[in-house]
């Protein structure tokens, strides 16, 4: 009276049949803070000092705040700028990512933008400036952070 029945089943995505579901999967929420919503080639660097910088973004756009942080492998993520999506618990998110850095902090209120790493890497280089005269990598005066790389 009991008959067993074969589901065929097809795999809706190629990781359903190679990852187990115990193993880490990457969070939903989408990766959009990681200073993307600020572009950041156009940060002119105010101080800047080996790891950490202070600049500001000469748009009229930049309503809001939003940051990313990372300590190892965990990664935060605050967004409340107009224009953009929503995070996965609305106006932020928190995930675990591949290390790259030891720890990482980028933020923007408005037109103030900061960022550091530990070790520096691309998004935020060694560089030295003061009052907005740079020295390290480049010299020059009132240079944008995409112009440093």
């Amino acid at each position: 009276w009991l008959k067993s029945h074969k589901i065929n089943r097809q795999p809706s995505a190629p990781s359903e049949t190679t990852a187990p579901l115990w193993a880490p999967r990457e969070m939903s929420a989408p990766r959009q803070v990681q200073m993307d919503s600020i572009n950041e080639t156009e940060v002119v660097v105010h101080s800047a000092c080996c790891c950490c910088y202070d600049g500001c973004v000469p748009e009229l756009n930049n309503i809001g705040c939003a940051a990313q942080e990372t300590l190892l492998c965990l990664e935060a993520d605050v967004c409340c700028k107009s224009g953009t999506p929503f995070l996965c618990c609305g106006c932020c998110a928190l995930r675990f990512v591949q290390p790259s850095v030891c720890c990482k902090s980028q933020s923007q209120f408005f037109c103030c933008v900061a960022g550091s790493a530990l070790p520096p890497d691309s998004s935020v280089p060694c560089m030295f400036n003061v009052c907005f005269l740079s020295l390290f990598p480049k010299i020059g005066c009132c240079l944008k952070l995409g112009d440093m790389k």
